[in-house]
């Protein structure tokens, strides 16, 4: 489990740290721009030594990036470099350290997979050449349907592997011969359904007369079966969440028993912005849900899971009450002071309901009505402590009141009161 990610003039501050990292659970908050999912990326490079595009540039010179994370078989702690002459990031030589299996879900879609019983290996061909598995499978959001594929060189020849055949044709193949891996997408999908409705596949369809593939289906509340690729958006975001995870799992136990090695001991899983896309109530279920679903993997032998998840929802952190445990767990907020982004872990407490965590520190206070509604409420509340508050003044807010305010607001009804306590009509 990754322990510490610290990170010097890289990122949009001059120190970021994240120390000590719960074992379990992490829940980074704070405005857009200040570096969540920043510091995703950074904690992707540190445990998988691969960047998902291009690799993050420094803002001052003696740029570092260290960490501290639990490797299989020993602590790895280890700090790079920015080499300027070279432009990349220096680490140690030798054997890279294994975390066990990593993913990543991107916001745009795409996703990651670092598999230690597949990537970063040398192994013989048949031809008696050596190759070098891909440092880390890295998806575009199209790739998780359609699969990935990359182009090598063999005994002198270019040729084209397929490393995943993608969603599209492995959930058809799965579903059509009763295969276990079915069962387990079946398992994953019903638990990062919405609130008391499971994900649930549909029966194979041929939407295109000019495409003789039938496609996976997921079906909705209202009964049809749904292609996934015309499934709303955050219903295609959770089945591909579910495919990967299926695929990630299943691969590495195959691997692992192929190669006649133990499969991993741990699982760390990084999220940016779980909540898009979905609903106010999917918001309620969806990071529980994960969480079940990456527990319920080898029933009887289960992998320590860590989660980095970054969010915006009150919902999400409302839904984590039940469950967030202070000595596994923590709630990182990130924030600008005086220019500059600082980041600090909170001292967890629950608020109750996602208006109080809107209205906390973690969300910066904001108000949970319009802002010409708060104005108004503003300036009523200065009148109301006002002993010398004219009538006329009093009239004018009301107007303004009316046009914002709902009837049963708890400001509407106290001020409705003020204005019976001054001898005037409410």
């Amino acid at each position: 489990m990754l322990r510490k990610l610290a990170l010097h003039n890289v990122g949009p501050a001059k120190d970021l740290v994240l120390n000590p990292v719960g074992p379990r659970l992490n829940l980074l908050t704070g405005d857009n721009g200040l570096g969540k999912s920043f510091l995703l990326e950074a904690a992707w490079w540190s445990l998988t030594r691969t960047w998902h595009e291009v690799a993050a540039v420094p803002s001052a010179p003696d740029a570092r990036i260290s960490h501290d994370f639990d490797g299989e078989s020993a602590i790895s702690r280890s700090e790079s470099r920015w080499m300027p002459d070279g432009q990349y990031w220096k680490r140690r030589s030798g054997r890279p350290p294994n975390p066990g299996l990593v993913m990543y879900a991107r916001v745009d879609g795409s996703f990651s997979v670092w598999d230690p019983a597949r990537n970063y290996r040398l192994y013989s061909r048949a031809d008696g050449g050596e190759a070098e598995s891909p440092a880390a499978y890295q998806f575009t959001s199209s790739e998780v349907l359609w699969g990935l594929r990359r182009r090598v060189t063999a005994a002198g020849q270019e040729r084209e592997e397929t490393l995943c055949l993608g969603l599209v044709d492995e959930w058809r193949e799965w579903q059509r011969a009763g295969d276990p891996r079915f069962e387990l997408l079946v398992e994953l999908l019903a638990a990062l359904g919405p609130d008391n409705q499971a994900l649930e596949p549909g029966e194979l369809v041929r939407p295109s007369l000019d495409d003789v593939r039938e496609l996976p289906t997921i079906r909705m509340p209202y009964g049809q079966d749904v292609p996934i690729t015309y499934a709303p958006a955050g219903v295609r975001r959770m089945c591909k969440l579910a495919y990967l995870l299926a695929w990630a799992m299943s691969e590495h136990e195959a691997e692992s028993t192929r190669r006649a090695i133990a499969p991993s001991r741990q699982i760390i899983m990084l999220v940016d912005e779980i909540e898009t896309h979905l609903h106010p109530r999917w918001q309620r279920t969806v990071l529980p849900g994960l969480m079940k679903a990456i527990a319920g993997w080898r029933e009887g032998d289960a992998p320590d899971v860590q989660l980095i998840v970054a969010t915006h929802s009150p919902l999400v952190l409302t839904s984590i009450e039940p469950l967030f445990d202070p000595k596994q767990d923590a709630l990182w907020k990130l924030d600008l002071e005086n220019g500059t982004v600082v980041i600090e872990r909170d001292e967890w407490h629950k608020r109750g309901d996602a208006l109080m965590w809107l209205e906390s520190d973690v969300f910066d206070e904001t108000a949970p009505y319009s802002r010409e509604a708060e104005a108004a409420m503003k300036d009523a509340a200065a009148l109301m402590a006002d002993p010398d508050a004219s009538q006329e003044r009093a009239d004018h807010l009301r107007t303004r009141l009316r046009g914002v305010l709902a009837d049963t607001d708890p400001f509407w009804l106290n001020w409705r009161a003020w204005r019976r306590s001054k001898g005037w009509s409410p």
